[in-house]
């Protein structure tokens, strides 16, 4: 099995160069393009000494600031003028078959530019030698740069034939997309061939040194194909065993189609596996796929579809599709299993501003099980995520004097631990409608109580369904696990107004009407001792009113002091107070709730709607609340206008409740108390609690009477929770700030986070502590539950080119450490060097990459890792 494995290896090695050169030699689609996009940087040719002593020998032409246009000559076949520039002079000897331009030359024909520290031009070959020079300091520079046909050479030196086109450049390097071509000679004939001879490949940029390339000793290069002779790869000038001893490529200057070449190695439980191989699609400049398949000897298989579209200043987005069958133990034995799993991610965006209607899309639709059973690596940071949300949604608003706004999404929300998954396909909502039947378009003046009284009007559409990811769409699945249509109405009748100027009253009269689509009917069965429930389709409205009023108000308190750092502090509280009365719309005459007789003969309550949107029960409630905030003024040497610094000590703490005036028992509800504030710009401190003023007997049950009637504390704590955050870092240097939405793209890229090294911030550290408290009761017994976590990541630069990074924490509570990774990072100019590590607990894991960084050799890369699903490394 490990011969095997070998085998697999050196296979895979082979694959992986051929892919290497078919990138490399793919680049050379510029040079028929006149080697407008080739350069070189080593002199090869003898130049031609400058003659400016003897007029015998050479004539002046013009100065640094004249221009020479030479009009074609009868014979040689050039249509257009040639222009000629230099900054020095511009020399011709006596024959005048020659013109010498000396410092910063230029020449221009046809589109095409030439510039150079030397050019000589064959005025009767229309042959142009240009080359650079040697400073004072020994340094070679002015070399040539020819620009024209959207393209750029750079070169040491190079002759060009304006009449039959061919060229000949030295030594040089030449920009192809992400890479370059350095070195070597090159020679193009009329039929736009190119002949290249002993040119390297590289995606390294540095000019001084190239860190790693492929050799090419020979190469023919033609409008659709490319043929090479033997090329390897060296590293830091050490030659390689990566060689071919020849290629043959086709190339196109279009988007192109090709093979991608899969990844080799063995799966624990699925054996060894070819991952990812299969076809890319340029299918045009705005849209692209990829279709990808993983195959194990096992019997497993992975699918996979990749696209992405883009429409500049309109649109954009990545779709992407995962397909996994599953295959674990052996067939016809107890422990086989074949599971099928699925993933659809797809995000889009658009910019259409002005337009008034956007569209947005984020998906991310997968089986409970896909991350386990498709056997890819999952970081871990992303294996504790349980659940799943995606959204599309489209709005539009009509401008106006009453703005209408339409808007419509489709949603879905999954947990993976369970597989259920709730869908909302589609929801359809109209808001915005509203009329001021008592107010005039000619009212002069402030507007009275009445004339703010308005009518508003909103309807909402949704189709929803709570099931199970096994369930979805299935013809199969029972009613209870099938769509449910709703068609919601409302409409409110309010106004405002002030009462002693400073107590604002808000009456409010909310109107509902809710359409269904399917009632149902429970009926108990003694035969099987169950509810049964019968599905009813058809039309049933349900309608409920109620009436409400609220007043609040805003109470200042101010104390200033005339010595000391401290000017002033102030209070300011926020009091509120409502009434609210509905009806009971349970009562039978609505027909909205029915009953069963259970086997005890009692009855028992149902919606006919299996949930109504009301709740049913009449209720007469007050409710009541207090809001604070606390800010202090201190004075400032800092601030030269003002002389103050304003700070926040408390920036909410809020106390609710409310009193059920019709409720049979229970009328006054717990008190809701939470907070948060900033301490020191840095600290964010959180805090909430719930306190029951009812008592509880021995069981651990309410009893209908206060605790402090019944000897107990005036409240009762039954939960509370505290959570401290902080984060500390040294300034950074141009770092980016993502959006969710950029976030998600990223990962479509790269799942794992750790791929992703900001080297402009010198370090970062993160700090989480919460703590919570909650109350319950077992066989008469009271228990106290703590819950204390404090977890820790930060990241810091050892030196400009080394990143360590890491994550801890620590469960108080279970005192347990929680999963725990270090990360580190080396920047290696045109490679990079990256460790991931899980020192110890249930995902004990390790990898490290050696990679290029262009994306164009992503499989030129050197991997050692051992994932938290490996018994043994690999």
């Amino acid at each position: 099995m490990k011969l095997l494995s070998k085998h697999f290896t050196q296979t895979f090695t082979v694959l992986l160069f051929l892919s290497l050169i078919s990138a490399i030699t793919s680049k050379t689609n510029a040079y028929d393009r006149k080697l407008h996009s080739l350069s070189f940087h080593t002199s090869a040719l003898t130049d031609t000494i400058r003659k400016s002593g003897s007029k015998k020998d050479s004539i002046r032409m013009d100065t640094a600031t004249q221009r020479v246009k030479i009009n074609p000559k009868a014979g040689t076949a050039l249509k257009s003028k040639v222009e000629y520039n230099a900054k020095d002079s511009i020399l011709a000897d006596i024959s005048g078959k020659y013109l010498y331009l000396y410092k910063d030359a230029e020449v221009k024909f046809e589109g095409m530019t030439l510039k150079a520290d030397f050019i000589r031009v064959d005025q009767q070959t229309m042959i142009v030698y240009a080359k650079g020079a040697i400073d004072s300091s020994g340094t070679y520079s002015g070399r040539p740069f020819m620009t024209g046909e959207g393209s750029d050479l750079i070169a040491d030196s190079l002759a060009y034939n304006f009449k039959s086109k061919k060229a000949k450049v030295w030594s040089g390097v030449s920009k192809e997309g992400e890479g370059f071509i350095r070195g070597g000679q090159m020679k193009l004939n009329e039929n736009k061939e190119g002949f290249l001879k002993g040119g390297t490949y590289t995606t390294c940029n540095d000019p001084d040194h190239v860190h790693f390339g492929i050799k090419i000793t020979k190469a023919k290069v033609m409008e659709n194909r490319v043929v090479t002779g033997p090329a390897y790869m060296y590293i830091e000038d050490i030659p390689t065993p990566l060689v071919v001893p020849f290629g043959f490529f086709p190339k196109t200057s279009k988007r192109a189609n090709g093979i991608i070449f899969p990844s080799v190695g063995e799966d624990q439980q699925k054996g060894f596996f070819l991952r990812d191989m299969g076809y890319y699609l340029g299918l045009s400049d705005n849209i692209d796929a990829a279709l990808k398949a993983s195959i194990f000897t096992n019997g497993s298989y992975d699918l996979g579809l990749s696209s992405r579209y883009v429409v500049r200043y309109k649109y954009s987005g990545n779709l992407n599709f995962n397909y996994s069958n599953s295959r674990y133990g052996e067939e016809g034995t107890s422990t086989f299993q074949n599971t099928k799993d699925f993933q659809v991610m797809w995000s889009h965006g658009q910019s259409r501003q002005g337009t008034g209607s956007s569209f947005s899309a984020s998906v991310n639709l997968t089986s409970s099980k896909f991350y386990q059973n498709t056997g890819n690596f999952v970081p871990l940071p992303n294996r504790f995520n349980n659940t799943s949300n995606s959204s599309i949604s489209y709005s539009k608003t009509w401008q106006g004097k009453m703005p209408i706004n339409l808007s419509s999404s489709l949603s879905a929300s999954q947990q993976f631990n369970t597989g259920a998954i709730n869908l909302t396909l589609p929801t359809l909502t109209l808001n915005g409608i509203q009329f001021t039947p008592f107010d005039s378009p000619r009212r002069i003046g402030p507007p009275t109580w009445y004339s703010k009284v308005r009518l508003t009007y909103g309807m909402a559409l949704s189709n929803t369904v709570n099931t199970y990811d096994s369930l979805l769409f299935s013809s199969s699945a029972p009613p209870e696990h099938q769509f449910k249509t709703l068609v919601n109405h409302t409409a409110s009748l309010q106004t405002s107004f002030n009462v002693l100027k400073y107590i604002n009253i808000s009456p409010n009269m909310p109107y509902t009407e809710n359409w269904y689509f399917r009632t149902i009917t429970k009926e108990y069965n003694a035969g099987n001792d169950q509810v049964e429930t019968t599905y009813h389709n058809g039309f049933k409205a349900e309608r409920s009113y109620a009436l409400s009023v609220g007043a609040s108000t805003t109470l200042y308190g101010m104390a200033q002091f005339k010595k000391g750092g401290i000017k002033a502090i102030r209070h300011t509280l926020r009091p509120n107070v409502s009434y609210s009365y509905k009806p009971d719309f349970s009562d039978p005459k609505y027909g909205y709730v029915k009953t069963y007789t259970d086997k005890n003969n009692n009855e028992v309550p149902y919606s006919v709607f299996e949930s109504g949107s009301s709740s049913y029960g009449r209720s007469s409630v007050i409710g009541f609340g207090l809001s604070n905030n606390l800010e202090m003024k201190v004075r400032s040497a800092k601030d030269t206008v003002n002389g103050e610094k304003k700070i926040s000590i408390l920036n909410e703490l809020s106390l609710n409740s409310s009193y059920n005036f019709a409720a049979k028992e229970f009328n006054l509800a717990p008190f809701s108390l939470a907070g948060f504030t900033n301490l020191f710009k840095t600290i964010n401190l959180n805090f909430g609690a719930s306190l029951d003023p009812y008592a509880v007997n021995d069981e651990g049950q309410r009893i209908n009477k206060f605790s402090i009637n019944e000897g107990g504390p005036l409240v009762n704590l039954t939960n509370a929770n505290i959570s401290l955050s902080a984060n500390f870092n040294s300034k950074a240097k141009n770092r980016p700030q993502y959006t969710t939405q950029q976030q998600r793209d990223l990962y479509l890229v790269d799942p794992n986070p750790n791929n992703f090294i900001d080297f402009n911030i010198p370090w970062n550290v993160g700090i989480n502590y919460a703590f919570n408290y909650s109350r319950s009761y077992s066989n008469g017994n009271r228990f106290n539950n703590f819950f204390q976590t404090i977890n820790v990541n930060g990241d810091f630069n050892l030196t400009q080119k080394w990143k360590i990074s890491g994550m801890t924490g620590y469960d108080v509570s279970s005192q347990t450490i929680s999963p725990t990774t270090l990360s580190i990072a080396r920047d290696l100019h045109c490679w990079d060097l990256q460790v991931y590590w899980v020192p110890f607990g249930q995902y004990k894991q390790y990898s490290i990459d050696l990679r290029v960084k262009s994306s164009i050799l992503q499989d030129l890369k050197l991997s050692k890792r051992r994932p938290y699903y490996y018994d043994d490394a690999y």
